[in-house]
């Protein structure tokens, strides 16, 4: 067995990690933290949901064999590490030893094969784990994964933060989807949680941090609890959330406006903490109705937008200009495609649509009613408008916009954030347009390039496969990249060693008494 790859994936993780210190000052411990997050989760049976609620409060609840780093990696947490055979098709994982669940009872490959088994039944991603074939335990501490066909991708879908693949005592795992107990790993264990008001946890006093790591890094690394309880409190009204903040009643707000920004980064009492690029701006166009299934029309429509003008209106206070189809820290980030990017020329645009099926029919532009995508539609109504398409804005909310926007009628144009996708990486960017599901009409060249990537195991050749990608979204015009944005988070500044990131983690942190 090759347990090469084990060593490889610690002493990464460990190399990763020396880079993120937990700070300075003296770690104290006790205090309350409440947090002020914008809705209430739909469930916090983790396996089902991809909703932003749910991760914020469940990731803090629930840990998987592998997670991702500051920089979205995968490496080892419940797990040891992970010996690959060289067909690339096994994946023998070697479990820590001594983890206990929230109920006493210590982690085992029992455990750890059921939550997977179950994952595949209900999880709200289970398509993750299509490649697998079998799954086994190997004594109490090894599980045999064995896969259908080799895929490189496999360790980024197993570590995956978007629905996690959380793992349940068996016993747990052996239940429906929305009827376990909240009984997971993690450093903190549930309380209570009132659907209409708040979810409260408290350290998991047996909890025992990974000691392959010194530090906290991305959702995996050390995870050293010093407060006694956090308590996410459902506050969709911005000013409330404020308000709570400034009497004292919560000690982070999840998000802020940039005029609120601007009004307590002046006040010591307060610290602003910027978290950028935290989502992609994107335009969708529907390839299954005319005329946004012809490329002139799509090329017109993107010869004529001015990104920096709808970024500097939809998010004027935390965006980037960028048109790379992942963050830019990846390691898989390339300018494949970028010189086309942000060139707009309307007399160009007039051009295009003048070859393109386009007859002055009015379109329908779908989109839910966040303010920033509100406005980003709107400004690209109007600059439509100057080349002489005819824009119908439809403003509904987020699931019924989900329910459009995923078949393959009722809308031309689309605009919404896509955030998890690009942190995740290549693969699960590209399998957002893979077997057309995001545009509505398969495109054979991305269904090849995904699959290629899928089977190839050497990251030089998975980065230079999705350059091509990236290169076919740009040429077809299968999408419009806009721009990256961000959003602020503040908290009281008696809350110590706070890191913004895809979650507010609450390990690593401690409150000034």
């Amino acid at each position: 067995m090759n347990w090469k790859n084990l060593a490889l994936a610690l002493s990464v993780g460990a190399t990763a990690l020396a880079l993120s210190p937990i700070g300075g000052h003296a770690q104290t411990r006790g205090g309350d933290v409440v947090i002020a997050i914008t809705q209430a989760p739909p469930t916090l049976d983790a396996q089902i949901s991809a909703m932003q609620a749910t991760r914020n409060i469940t990731l803090h609840l629930f840990e998987t064999l592998y997670a991702r780093d500051e920089n979205a990696k995968p490496v080892p947490d419940l797990a040891q590490g992970v010996a690959i055979s060289p067909d690339g098709k096994t994946y023998t994982f070697a479990l820590r030893k001594g983890v206990k669940f929230h109920n006493g009872k210590e982690m085992t490959s029992a455990d750890v094969v059921a939550s997977l088994e179950r994952y595949r039944k209900v999880g709200a991603s289970a398509s993750l784990l299509d490649a697998i074939d079998t799954i086994q335990a190997k004594g109490s501490y090894e599980v045999v994964v064995k896969l259908k066909v080799v895929q490189s991708t496999f360790l980024d879908n197993l570590s995956s933060p978007r629905a996690p693949i959380a793992i349940y005592p068996a016993e747990e795992a052996a239940k429906g989807a929305n009827q376990i107990s909240y009984i997971g790993t993690g450093p903190f264990k549930f309380v209570e949680y009132k659907p209409d008001s708040h979810v409260k946890l408290e350290r998991f006093k047996d909890y025992t941090p990974n000691p392959n790591y010194t530090k906290r890094d991305g959702f995996a690394g050390r995870k050293d609890v010093f407060i006694d309880t956090v308590t996410f409190r459902f506050m969709p009204e911005a000013g409330a959330r404020v308000a709570a903040l400034q009497s004292g009643e919560v000690q982070l707000v999840e998000t802020v406006d940039g005029p609120t920004k601007k009004r307590l980064e002046t006040n010591t009492a307060y610290k602003i903490y910027p978290a950028l690029p935290f989502s992609f701006q994107i335009l969708k166009f529907n390839h299954a109705l005319a005329p946004t299934d012809d490329v002139n029309f799509r090329r017109a429509v993107t010869a004529a937008l001015d990104m920096e003008e709808i970024m500097a209106i939809s998010y004027p206070d935390i965006y980037q200009v960028d048109g790379g189809w992942v963050y830019p820290k990846s390691a898989f980030y390339v300018d494949a495609g970028l010189k086309s990017f942000n060139k707009p020329d309307l007399k160009v645009a007039r051009e295009l649509l003048a070859k393109s099926k386009y007859k002055g029919e009015k379109l329908i532009f779908l989109v839910d009613n966040l303010r920033p995508n509100i406005d980003t539609a709107t400004v690209i109504q109007q600059r439509l408008a100057q080349i002489g398409v005819k824009i119908d804005l439809q403003v509904t909310d987020w699931p019924t916009a989900v329910k459009i926007g995923w078949s393959p009628a009722g809308w031309n144009l689309f605009a919404h954030g896509f955030g998890i996708e690009p942190f995740e990486g290549p693969g699960t960017v590209m399998a957002a347009w893979a077997n057309g599901l995001s545009q509505q009409k398969d495109d054979p060249e991305i269904d090849r390039l995904y699959t290629a990537l899928n089977a190839e195991m050497d990251a030089s050749k998975r980065k230079a496969l999705f350059a091509e990608f990236q290169k076919r979204m740009y040429d077809e015009a299968v999408a419009v990249k806009i721009g990256n944005y961000g959003l602020f988070q503040v908290a009281t500044a008696k809350l110590k060693n706070f890191e913004p990131y895809r979650i507010p983690r609450m390990w690593g942190v401690t409150l000034d008494k």
